[in-house]
């Protein structure tokens, strides 16, 4: 607990306790849990504590979305249900699970006064930016076609002690400072061996930092960082905007549907039929068995939209009991490929040298039937 509250007060978060921080934690097992998981990794909701904060991750945003919820979700507002010591204890709570880079900005300046100059947060000073963008997905992007040297200021939290490096791409002029010390400067017009890098011997709590960067103009932005640390702490810092995309959800139609998706839990080379009843029924073409089933299916390509995380595809649906089985006896069992007819998947395999088709076809509401046929 102790290293909790020096998070917090490197945060810059004053008067926290052990006994707020507790207070907080159990706040969030009885009001958030639900929807965010218990270990603040999502479920219904986002996670709240990957680096993706669509309201923004300053303690001030974060206390605004617990005091007055977000419109148009289930996330009410409790400025109204809980007094403030409480609230302030939740985010205090939210804040001390923390790790990776927060309050991202984004400035853009124009490129003309920065020419042939060694970059350096100084040379900012009295410049007009053309943009400021707080970046939700707290990594660094450009609109296509864009011009400008941009400077990007951030904070990463820290809960692994440790070293820790910026890994840049050699690509245009790159300059970090971290904590108002340059620690990474590159140019790719200039020699190699006139770069400069420096490694940080962190201790866990909140940094700042700034990158500013330029590159010749191109039909996208090519900058590439990462902040690595011990343990194989990977902290990404470029990425593109994850603003305005739409989920992607496969839903049964009047025929049936094949798709190849990384669900978890699933092998990879796992087929999903989507029958036109909602039912899915993944088919493993390793050794011709069913793995699981759902009623009431549909497949979202893009769990990821809501918390922008690495998730893979994920099925929204009701589990089928007893739904694993082995259909065929034979471990000599070869893929040949699959087919849709009308409202049946039919699977060709070879067993112990034997065509065979294997058809997995709908049945009422929330069921599935499957059969075999050898030539």
């Amino acid at each position: 607990m102790k290293f909790r509250l020096l998070f917090l007060v490197l945060f810059g978060i004053a008067n926290v306790t052990a006994a707020n921080l507790e207070r907080g934690k159990t706040l969030y097992f009885q009001i958030c849990f639900t929807c965010h998981g218990p270990t603040l990794d999502g479920g219904i909701g986002p996670s709240l504590k990957d680096q993706y904060w669509h309201h923004g991750s300053s303690p001030s945003a974060i206390l605004d979305v617990i005091d007055h919820g977000v419109e148009g979700s289930e996330m009410i507002g409790y400025k109204d249900v809980f007094p403030e010591v409480d609230r302030l204890a939740l985010r205090d709570f939210l804040l001390s699970q923390q790790e990776g880079v927060r309050e991202m900005v984004r400035s853009v300046y124009p490129p003309e006064f920065f020419k042939e100059k060694r970059l350096a947060p100084d040379l900012f000073e009295g410049v007009e930016s053309t943009s400021q963008t707080l970046l939700p997905e707290n990594w660094i992007y450009m609109p296509r076609s864009a011009v400008g040297v941009i400077r990007v200021t951030a904070k990463v939290h820290i809960q692994k002690p440790g070293s820790y490096h910026f890994a840049i791409r050699r690509l245009g002029r790159t300059a970090v400072y971290f904590e108002g010390e340059e620690v990474h400067y590159s140019d790719d017009s200039k020699p190699k061996g006139d770069d400069f890098k420096k490694a940080l011997d962190l201790k866990p709590g909140s940094y700042t930092f700034e990158i500013l960067h330029t590159e010749k103009k191109s039909h996208s932005y090519r900058f590439h960082g990462i902040l690595t640390g011990p343990a194989g702490t990977r902290f990404p810092l470029s990425g593109r905007s994850l603003q305005g995309n739409i989920p992607k959800v496969i839903v049964a139609g009047p025929e049936v549907k094949i798709v190849r998706k990384w669900i978890k839990d699933l092998p990879p080379r796992a087929l999903l039929c989507l029958l036109p009843n909602k039912v899915i029924v993944a088919y493993n073409t390793v050794d011709g068995s069913i793995l699981k089933a759902w009623h009431s299916a549909e497949i979202n390509q893009t769990p990821s939209l809501p918390d922008r995380s690495q998730k893979q595809s994920e099925i929204n649906g009701t589990e089928i009991p007893e739904s694993t089985r082995s259909i065929l006896k034979s471990s000599n069992i070869q893929f040949l490929g699959y087919e849709s007819k009308s409202d049946e998947a039919l699977i060709h395999i070879v067993v112990d040298g034997q065509p065979t088709t294997i058809t997995i076809a709908p049945k009422g509401e929330q069921s599935f039937t499957i059969s075999t046929k050898s030539p």
